[in-house]
This record gives C-alpha cells, sequence and structure tokens, in this order.
C-alpha cells in the first residue's frame, strides 16, 4: 500500500481547568480517544518502516498511520509516551534543539500563551502597534503589514494570525523579541526563562524518548520560519540540528525532517539531499502517497482533522 495518513500533534494535555485553559490544543481525554479511533480504523507504522517503504518501496500495511509529535513538549514526556508505551505504539518527535537545550521559548509558543490569556485582542493588537510606533514605524507602515498579514485560516481569525505573524516573522528578530519578552512579562507574570522549563522536554527526557523505541528527528535549530532565511542560515539550521540529535543519541541515518510552520523552499531540499535527509513532513492537509509525493514533501493532517470524541 502507497497511501499514509500522517497525523500531526503539538500541545497534549488535560486543559480545562489548567494554568492556561485558553490554550489551541488536543485534551488528554480527547488524545486517547483518538488512540483508539486510531487503533481500531488504523495500522500505526514506526519512522523506519515509513523511510523502508518511501526508500525501499516496501509495502506498509493497509490504513498505514505514522503519529508525528512537534516541538518538544514536556507534555510529550507526560502524557504522551506513557499512552504510547501502554498501548505498544510507537511516534515520531521533533524538538527544536534550542527548546531543549538553551532553555529558549519558541516565539510561536510565546505567542500562542500571550493569546491563550489574552480577554481582548484587539488591545493586544493596539499593544503590539504602539511598541511598532516607539520603535520608529509609522501608522502607514502599521496598516500596510496590517493589510498583508491578517487573513484568516482554517484555525484562527483574521486578527490572531495577525498577531502570530507579526511576532513570529514580519517585525524585526530583535524588535519582536522585545515585545514578546514584555507581553509574556505583563500578561502571564513570569519569566520566558522559567516558562522554558515548564514547557519544554530536558535533553535526558529526549533521550528517555528514543530508549521507549520512539524515533526523535530534526525540526530545526532555533525552529525559524526555513523559507525566509538564505540558503547559509538554513545550513547551519540543519548542521545544530543535527549536532543536536546525534548528541541525544538519535539515529542519523535516513534522518526525518519535520519543517517548522511547514515553511521550506528550494534551497532546504538541496539542502536536505546534501545531508542525507529520507524524508521530509509539512503542514500541507492530505493524505500521503508514497508513490506519487516527492519523499522530502510529504503532507500531514492535524489532529483536529480525525475523531477525538466517539
Amino acid at each position: 500500500m502507497s497511501d499514509l495518513t500522517i497525523v500531526m500533534y503539538h500541545y497534549v494535555r488535560p486543559i480545562k481547568g489548567s494554568r492556561f485553559p485558553g490554550i489551541k490544543g488536543l485534551e488528554l481525554e480527547g488524545f486517547r480517544n483518538q488512540l483508539d479511533y486510531i487503533s481500531t480504523e488504523f495500522n500505526v507504522v514506526s519512522t523506519e518502516q515509513v523511510v523502508d517503504a518511501s526508500k525501499n518501496g516496501s509495502k506498509l500495511p493497509p490504513n498505514a498511520c505514522w503519529l508525528t509529535f512537534d516541538d518538544g513538549y514536556k507534555d510529550h514526556f507526560e502524557f504522551v509516551l506513557p499512552e504510547l508505551v501502554s498501548r505498544k505504539l510507537v511516534g515520531a518527535f521533533f524538538p527544536p534543539r534550542a527548546a531543549i537545550e538553551e532553555n529558549i521559548v519558541l516565539d510561536v509558543n510565546s505567542v500562542q500563551h500571550i493569546l491563550s490569556s489574552t480577554q481582548c485582542i484587539s488591545g493586544l493588537i493596539s499593544k503590539i502597534n504602539e511598541y511598532c510606533r516607539v520603535a520608529g514605524m509609522s501608522d502607514r507602515q502599521i496598516s500596510k503589514l496590517h493589510n498583508k498579514l491578517a487573513f484568516a485560516n482554517r484555525f484562527d481569525d483574521a486578527n490572531t494570525i495577525y498577531v502570530k505573524r507579526m511576532l513570529q516573522h514580519a517585525l524585526p528578530e530583535t524588535l519582536r523579541s522585545e515585545i514578546v519578552k514584555q507581553l509574556f512579562k505583563d500578561i502571564i507574570g513570569i519569566k520566558l526563562e522559567e516558562f522554558s522549563k515548564e514547557l519544554y522536554m530536558t535533553v535526558e527526557e529526549v533521550k528517555v524518548l528514543i530508549e521507549h523505541g520512539m524515533y526523535v528527528g530534526s525540526h530545526g535549530s532555533m525552529h525559524y520560519w526555513l523559507d525566509r532565511k538564505s540558503a547559509e542560515e538554513q545550513e547551519k539550521e540543519i548542521q545544530h540540528s543535527l549536532e543536536f540529535l546525534n548528541g541525544v543519541g538519535a539515529s542519523l541515518k535516513d534522518w526525518v525532517m519535520c519543517y517548522p510552520y511547514g515553511a521550506y523552499n528550494h534551497d532546504t531540499l538541496s539542502l536536505l539531499r546534501k545531508y542525507k535527509a529520507s524524508i521530509g513532513i509539512t503542514t500541507k492537509v492530505r493524505v500521503a502517497n508514497l508513490k506519487i509525493d516527492n519523499p522530502l514533501e510529504l503532507p500531514r493532517l492535524d489532529t483536529n482533522d480525525l475523531p477525538q470524541y466517539l
């Protein structure tokens, strides 16, 4: 069989009644229910099976399903790993190096938690725009950015996307870092460095994933939008990520790349071939077909595309 359903997960935790009840993630109960559904309707396959099928044409079982977990969250160690082990299932985990090794909170995560704790998004936008004015941007420049960025997608409204894109890549890195740090302190009430220890796995916990038969692959070093970086910058991202994987004991043979934000370009693909990656997984939404799809551009379904409550 050549069809492969690749499922993408991020936050998996008890959310209701938690410190961040507004975070967009998968309730632990929903995850358990979804695993029940997947175990009934699909055959969960390992990363090694996927690589072998892609590289050598080996057959996957009918209704093959590959479970993938992005961003290296503590959730994956505390909640996902025990569920998979108890069910004798395996998954692929993609932690960004900086989040694990350097106590850095990724832009995407700091912004998500700011948004989840914000009651009035228009007020949040006003604060961001004011920071931009203080930094020397004109109202015309800010308005131009809003018109360019504020477009809803299937999960977020236009205002939410505007906040995310402004603080993830649209503004200069130094400016957006200062804005995020101040907003996080004002809204969440703790320092980013402290929050990082709560949010992400440690190096030792990543090693435990591998000890339990889970696959650990690349999600970049700093979790950048790779298509917005030069070829030289992308190469450093890949090199640093592979050094991290080697350090935690992950296999670098036929390694797998999970693109941060699903972003990549021709330079990325060329570099992955140079560094002998076997597979790249994107955020394009559909079932993969290993006979047709470029192995470095495999699509995935989001957890929200499968039932969570039966």
